[in-house]
């Protein structure tokens, strides 16, 4: 049975692979939409510790 090798950038930090070729998500609308819906949760409930 042939070896699969998982090409990935020579770029590592302890313990992780860095690979360059992942999909950024920065304007998937699913992901816009849960940022929008997270910054209303949080404008509504706020934080631990802070005053509204």
């Amino acid at each position: 049975m042939p070896a699969i090798v998982k090409n990935t950038s020579k770029e590592k930090t302890p313990g992780h692979v860095v690979n360059s070729e992942v999909k950024s998500h920065a304007n998937d609308p699913f992901v816009l939409k849960k940022v929008e819906k997270a910054k209303e949760t949080l404008k509504n409930a706020g934080l631990p510790g802070q005053n509204k």
